[in-house]
């Protein structure tokens, strides 16, 4: 199996199959680690779901993110606030995205910060994503390109401790990219 577009010809691993058409849609899961051999990255994994097959290989696109649940636990701990927001969006390249963010902030603050804090990242994402194509997207999301922008954007509504893009899903795929 090798990866599509995100990492073009990156092998992710082998699986058996009488038929390779029966590859078609079966969801692999690898860590960011192994993708990008950045060992800091371990607590995120990465889908990538076989659309196609050629020459033997098969073709695999991504097709979600999602960040551990034991990461996740280690970053609220008591006397903060969790701030979930979750969001459908369009990349440049027509790919309808669900994105699920997670914002800690220390204390316990007030439902309108609250407010602020989810309108500001929902504004924030809305713009990242719809100006980028899936691909550098995910790329830039693994190199914490955006991390950095939106806790500085997010500390001038209140001072965050964390925040991270907690999962990813692809909904929809441009008809391009759909399953041959």
């Amino acid at each position: 199996m090798v990866l599509g577009h995100l990492y073009p010809n990156k092998e992710i691993g082998e699986t058996p199959a009488s038929d390779p058409s029966l590859l078609i849609n079966r969801v692999i899961s690898v860590t960011a680690m192994d993708v990008t051999d950045n060992l800091e990255k371990y607590y995120i994994k990465l889908y990538f779901r076989i659309l196609k097959h050629e020459d033997g290989k098969a073709i695999a696109y991504f097709d979600g993110s999602e960040c551990l649940r034991d990461y996740i636990a280690r970053m609220v701990m008591r006397r903060t606030t969790r701030i979930d927001v979750v969001q459908d969006v369009n990349t440049k390249d027509n790919h309808k995205i669900r994105v699920k963010t997670i914002i800690v902030a220390p204390g316990k603050i007030t439902r309108s910060i609250q407010k602020a804090l989810r309108k500001t990242i929902q504004e924030l994402v809305e713009q990242i994503v719809s100006n980028e194509t899936l691909e550098n997207f995910v790329k830039n999301m693994l190199s914490d390109k955006y991390h950095k922008k939106i806790i500085k954007e997010l500390s001038k509504v209140y001072p965050v401790r964390s925040f991270e893009f907690r999962k990813i899903e692809v909904l929809e795929r441009p008809d391009s990219q759909k399953q041959s």
